[in-house]
Parts: C-alpha cells; sequence; structure tokens
C-alpha cells in the first residue's frame, strides 16, 4: 500500500483522489508523504526502489537495544547452555542447575530469543534405525493393563492383565488375558503362545520384570533361573533389553493401546475370564487377518510363511515349576512351600532364589547354583539337611560317627548313653564326660561298663560320675565275697587248727 500511494504521489495525482481510489485515510496519506518527501521520492531525487525492496526500511525497535542484567548473565553462560541441550538435557534441567540465579520465565525467554529450545528438541529426537527380524527370528512380548473388575464373588476389584506377543517377521499378534503376571502365569502363558505358534522361536526379547530378570542391567541382567531353565527346555535364547529403552520393541509396544482397543468394544460387563478371552481372540484374529500399515500384507499370510522357519516343540511338555524368593535364616535353612532346606553356612542372610518341581528343589544365589534337595513331600517332616551342613555337634550323634562307633565296641547302652550326652549340650559338647565314659574300658570290662550304663539309663543318671559309680559298687561287692571265699579255704588247711583248741589252751593256764 505504502508503493502504491507514493507511486501516485509522484505521478500527481491529487489527495482526495489517492484517498478515493486506494481507500485510505488522510492522515496515513499526509504521514507516508513526508517520508516520501525526507527519502527524496518526490522530488525524484532517489528513484523508487524495485519490488520486492522496502520503500521505507524498519528502524531498528529501541527495546531490543537494551539489554537486561538476565540477559548479561545467561548470555555468559550461553557456551554451557548449549552443550547440555545438546547432550539431550531437558531445559528445567538445566534450569535447576544453572551456576546464576536467575528467574525462570527469564531463562526460558532467554532460550525463545536466541532459538536454543530448537537444539534440545532436534538432540532429543534420535534417528531409531529399523530393525529387521528374519522369519522365526523373534517373538517379542510385553506386559499391559486392560481393565479393573470387581469380583462378582469378593466384590473387590482386581486387575486384569494382558501379555501380548508379536513375532518380529510377521507381525502376527497374540494376546492372553491374566490375573497376575507371576512366574508360573507368564510361563504356563508363553507355553500357550509356542503351541499356537506351532514351534519355538530363536530368541524370545522382552524388558526386565521380575518373572523375567531378578536384576535388570544395561549390559548384562540378571536372569530369573526359572525363566532360564524354561528357556533351555524349549532351545530358545533369552534376551532382556536394557532399561528405559522402550524403542528396541517397539513392533509389541504399539500393539498394547491397539490391543486396548480391541477390547473396548466388550463392555463393562464382566461374564468371566474365559468369555473375555474368546472374545479377544476373535478380535486379535480380525485384526491378523487385516493388512499392516508398515509391511503392507496380512499377518495371517507372512506367519504361514514364517511357521517354517520355527524350532520343533519338544516331545515333553515343560513342568511349571514354583519359584520363590527368600532370605537364609541363621541356621542356614532358607523356606520354601512352608518346608525348610539347607545351604552353606557362607549363604547365611543372603537372598537366594528357590525353584521347585514336583522331585527336586533347586537353590541359586546371584543366577549361580548353590544346592539341590530332593524335595520333601513327608507332612511330618518339616526339614531336609545334608549332613555337611549340620553343625559339628549334630554330626557328632550321626549314626556311623567316631564316638558312636567307639561306643557301640562296648555295647549298645554304652552308645545310648553317649548320644544323649551329646544332645544333652545343645550344641556345646563335653568331650570330657565322653571320653571319660569311653575310657573306662582301660580298668573295666566292656560287659561291667554297658552294666553300668544300662543301671545309669533306668534311674536316668546320665553322668561319667553315675557310671563309674556302678561300676565301683560291683567291683567292691566281687571283693567281699573273694575275702569270703578265701577264709573257707583256710579253715580246711590240714595246716590249720581249730580256733577252740587255742581257746582252751589260753583259759587252761
Amino acid at each position: 500500500m505504502e508503493r502504491k500511494i507514493v507511486e501516485q504521489l509522484v505521478s500527481g495525482k491529487g489527495r482526495n483522489a489517492i484517498c478515493r481510489d486506494l481507500k485510505v485515510g488522510k492522515n496515513r496519506l499526509a504521514h507516508i508523504r513526508e517520508k516520501a518527501r525526507e527519502y527524496g521520492y518526490l522530488d525524484r531525487s532517489i528513484p523508487i526502489p524495485p519490488y520486492p525492496e522496502a520503500l521505507f526500511p524498519d528502524q531498528p525497535d529501541g527495546r531490543s537495544l537494551k539489554t537486561s542484567e538476565a540477559d548479561l548473565q545467561l548470555q555468559a553462560q550461553r557456551p554451557w547452555i548449549e552443550d547440555r541441550l545438546q547432550a539431550g538435557w531437558q531445559p528445567i534441567t538445566i534450569f535447576e542447575e544453572l551456576p546464576v540465579s536467575i528467574g525462570r520465565s527469564s531463562f526460558y525467554r532467554f532460550l525463545h530469543r536466541y532459538k536454543l529450545a530448537d537444539i534440545g528438541e532436534s538432540a532429543r529426537k534420535t534417528l531409531i534405525e529399523e530393525i529387521i527380524y528374519a522369519p522365526g527370528d523373534a517373538l517379542i512380548v510385553d506386559w499391559g493393563k486392560i481393565r479393573n473388575v470387581i469380583d462378582p464373588e469378593t466384590g473387590k476389584k482386581r486387575t486384569l492383565w494382558m501379555f501380548i506377543g508379536v513375532m518380529g517377521h510377521s507381525r502376527y499378534m497374540m494376546v492372553r488375558l491374566v490375573w497376575a503376571y507371576d512366574v508360573p502365569t507368564t510361563l504356563a502363558t508363553l507355553e500357550d503362545m509356542f503351541m499356537e505358534l506351532g514351534g519355538v522361536p530363536k530368541r524370545i526379547i522382552s524388558d526386565n520384570p521380575k518373572c523375567f530378570a531378578l536384576e535388570a542391567s544395561k549390559y548384562e541382567p540378571l536372569l530369573n533361573p526359572v525363566y532360564e531353565r524354561f528357556a533351555a527346555h524349549y532351545g530358545t535364547t533369552i534376551e532382556c533389553l536394557p532399561p528405559g529403552s522402550p524403542e528396541l520393541k517397539g513392533k509389541v509396544e504399539r500393539m498394547v493401546p491397539f490391543a486396548r482397543r480391541l477390547y473396548q468394544a466388550h463392555g463393562n460387563a464382566w461374564n468371566g475370564l474365559d468369555e473375555s478371552q474368546q472374545y479377544m481372540n476373535k478380535k486379535v484374529s480380525i485384526a491378523n487377518e487385516r493388512i499392516h500399515g508398515t509391511t503392507r500384507k496380512r499377518p495371517v499370510d507372512v506367519f504361514s510363511e514364517e511357521a517354517a522357519a520355527l524350532k520343533a516343540l519338544p516331545a515333553i511338555a515343560y513342568e511349571i515349576e514354583d519359584f520363590h524368593e527368600g532370605t537364609v535364616r541363621k541356621d542356614c535353612h532358607v523356606r520354601f512351600r512352608d518346608k525348610y532346606y539347607s545351604v552353606e553356612e557362607e549363604y547365611r542372610n543372603q537372598d537366594v532364589a528357590v525353584i521347585g518341581d514336583s522331585k527336586q528343589v533347586s537353590i541359586y544365589h546371584k543366577g549361580k547354583l548353590i544346592e539341590v534337595h530332593d524335595r520333601i513331600t513327608d507332612p511330618f517332616i518339616s526339614k531336609s539337611t545334608k549332613e555337611c551342613h549340620k553343625a559339628p555337634w549334630q554330626r557328632s550323634i550321626m549314626e556311623g560317627s567316631f564316638y558312636r562307633k567307639r561306643a557301640a565296641k562296648l555295647g549298645p547302652y554304652v552308645e545310648e548313653i553317649i548320644v544323649r550326652l551329646l544332645i544333652q549340650g545343645n550344641g556345646f559338647i563335653d568331650t570330657r564326660k565322653v571320653w571319660g565314659i569311653l575310657a573306662l574300658d582301660k580298668k573295666y570290662s566292656a560287659d561291667d561298663i554297658n552294666n553300668a550304663c544300662q543301671k545309669a539309663l533306668s534311674v536316668d543318671a546320665i553322668s561319667y560320675r553315675s557310671i563309674l559309680t556302678f561300676l565301683q559298687l560291683k567291683a567292691t561287692g566281687q571283693q567281699e565275697e573273694n575275702k569270703g571265699g578265701f577264709t573257707e579255704d583256710i579253715k580246711k588247711s590240714k595246716f590249720v587248727r581249730p580256733i577252740e583248741e587255742y581257746q582252751q589252751l589260753l583259759f587252761g593256764r
């Protein structure tokens, strides 16, 4: 508009005519006429510049020439701010770590004024290379919440979960609805997916829930031993992704909201888990028959080709094992299903993982197998303690121990006395009493010692002193008997006169 006004002014057109033709006000026309005279356009000393060059260049904004104290401080920190934006830091993190005290609004205005916010956005939008899987290479799995359910029997709220599996090559999807994502449920669900696939993929890709990994790691996670045994049975490989990297399993991450949408039309009515699973199976079957947005093929058609690359299922089904995490007690036993199993003393107060099937119980510490026990099935037995794990005083009362072997040579009652003494100590072995009894064979016969021990047991006098007393009493009785026999022999001797003769001779005097 300014150019048209100046051109008509230069051509000599009147003020009223210009206002009428261009429909501008007289004040605006007067203002532009003064600026044109100032620039020398009206007297034609300076030619009108060609379009699109501006007739009147914009004057610098006086406000931009003024610099605040906050801006000066932030300009001094600008290299530091740009480095952290390029490293992917969030603006709020940079603001919190600023070495100068600046208002939050001043900091954000500074970022937008110098277009520094764009640096952070571009740095955080890293390019993720497309992950391509060969046929039969990977089954990608993930958990997701689908809805809350009011249990009609208890009236309590329960969470209904979905376990989703997607084949990496064909995008063939499977969904299982479950109440929990514990170890037995997860392994049973994976086994059911293998049955649907008709084979086993080369690897299973997941994140790091407790049912898969006891300890997540960026480099080498500590896998759940039960999951390892399951994978070994089916001949597949485990791949637990680094923490905080859902983009590495995007093929299944995108299916979580999609599966919720499939279930959306079911409504809030609850008719049991089986009914919901049947409904979900119908929806998933329809989804697998639709053209995929990325591959532009139907997943069910691609999977029919991929199925040939899967490993064959083993002849024997996997026996789902019980899993428990616990702490070794002070008596070096760990509890598993209300029974107790022993480990070495060095694992006292350590956290261990216990796996049990119908026959055996295996105990792991940080992924390492440390002990295997036969599973206790007798309801009247609560502990399984290996001989090598017993305390010295417990080993001393075992059948075949040194003390019992030595005592058995003297007699069964001697052995019983020794066992009672060992048990009596409650962990402390009084070897003086034990060896005192066992050393009696140096002076007394084995039969006498055994008989003395029998008498001590009958009166419940379990001690070295009582046994020695019985032996001494018997020895004293034998001495008395020996003395009486010697007197009779003297009387019968032909060289001995009767005492009466001596008495007559004495009184005859």
